[in-house]
């Protein structure tokens, strides 16, 4: 199942590190190339051999030893190739180093040179959980984008009984296989993405635009593909590298965004318009270069096509997800546009998240449901939305099936 997966495993000092091999020996089960990562304090309970034994692999307990002389930089060529980091247990310690982006033992240099998922299933006492600053480290945490498992509420070896327990070996089994495993519930969906700004000339050198980076609609389209989906992705200019596997079609003006959706609109199931297409665009082009001279010559602007609008009153078996971007009565003019464009969901978000990896976004659904997911990154905010798509097309189908049944 886990075939061709390097899962790091990282191990810090806590009587739950004893079950850390079991979890080795799960992950070993299921496929999983398995590389152990120790702290100084880990070792005390249990030792390196346990773990090079279970995992077939060196066990890396600092940065420097003999076992890693053949692995050239080991912080970087392990974090490389890996799929997953998992840290479990995770005491408080390695959760402050981790957030104060510390590299000072093997563990925290592997965290933070990362470019996979990092998951943390921490293991504590209750008042070392309960803390402030504990809690800040976990806040600070997710907004980069890492995963928590637990802890669970249970006796603890200290004798007291509380929250701060390591999660089961089944449950960090189950996360670990949802987060390499991606869930293919948009398989055989044909979804049609758009991102970015567009641009309204109004001379040849000038342009009518907005501060969309496109990160979001980019971030769409690769979750949307993680998870079966057929992707198209259509882009206003922006200098983001698409996802491989996605058809890739380039405009730039609102009039060839609004010609590039509605001529695929048909033969898609699901939209979401997450380009920031330009409201207004200039009457008429000048020909030439406006000259300083020319500066009291007023620029004539009309509306753009208003995409969602129309394709709202075209829709038939398709999904429409919209976004809301407003510096005032957020909530209020996203429900507003939710109704006249006959949206599915509404993306409510406000302009701080321009250029930013992270974005603070509440889905409306058509429905009256209003979440509100706080601020995460743009892959996590993509992942939420599309759980709430596949929601309404599990309701969809579901309304489709009671309806035939109605009519038989």
């Amino acid at each position: 199942m886990l075939k061709n997966k390097t899962i790091i495993l990282g191990v810090t000092g806590c009587i739950a590190a004893y079950k850390s091999c079991e979890i080795v020996r799960e992950l070993k089960s299921l496929g999983a190339d398995v590389w152990v990562v120790m702290t100084d304090s880990a070792v005390k309970f249990v030792t390196p051999l346990t773990f090079r034994t279970l995992s077939n692999n060196p066990v890396i307990c600092d940065l420097f030893g003999q076992e890693l002389a053949n692995i050239p930089v080991p912080h970087i060529s392990l974090t490389q190739k890996a799929d997953l980091i998992l840290v479990a247990p995770a005491t408080a310690n390695i959760l402050a180093k981790a957030a104060g982006g510390l590299a000072c033992d093997a563990l925290s240099t592997i965290i933070l040179s990362a470019k996979c998922p990092v998951i943390f299933a921490p293991a504590m006492n209750t008042e070392m959980w309960n803390k402030e600053a504990t809690a800040d480290n976990i806040s600070k945490l997710k907004i980069r984008g890492h995963k928590f498992i637990g802890p669970e509420r249970g006796p603890l070896a200290c004798g007291d009984e509380g929250i701060g327990r390591l999660s089961s070996v089944e449950t960090i089994i189950e996360e670990v296989k949802r987060e390499l495993l991606p869930n293919q519930d948009l398989l055989k969906k044909r979804v049609l993405v758009t991102a970015g700004p567009t641009r309204e000339a109004i001379d040849p050198v000038r342009y009518i635009s907005n501060r969309s980076s496109g990160k979001m609609g980019y971030a769409l389209a690769e979750a949307a593909l993680k998870r079966g989906a057929a992707v198209t992705l259509i882009t206003g200019p922006t200098d983001l590298t698409p996802p491989g596997g996605v058809a890739l079609v380039k405009v730039e003006t609102a009039e060839e965004m609004y010609n590039a959706v509605a001529t695929r609109f048909d033969r898609c199931d699901i939209l979401i318009m997450a380009a920031a297409v330009a409201d207004f665009k200039p009457r008429q082009m000048k020909t030439s270069k406006i000259k300083k001279s020319n500066t009291t010559e007023a620029i004539e602007i009309e509306e753009t096509t208003d995409i969602l609008k129309e394709l709202g009153k075209k829709k038939s078996h398709q999904i429409l997800i919209g976004f809301a971007l407003e510096t005032d009565a957020l909530i209020e003019n996203a429900k507003t546009k939710l109704k006249e464009k006959n949206l599915d969901l509404i993306v409510a978000n406000d302009p701080d998240a321009f250029d930013l990896d992270e974005n603070k976004v509440t889905l409306i659904s058509c429905g009256g449901g209003v979440k509100d997911l706080g601020k995460m990154k743009k892959a996590q905010v993509a992942q939420k939305i599309l759980d709430a798509i596949s929601s309404t097309a599990r309701s969809n189908t579901s309304a489709l099936k009671l309806s035939s049944l109605k009519n038989e």
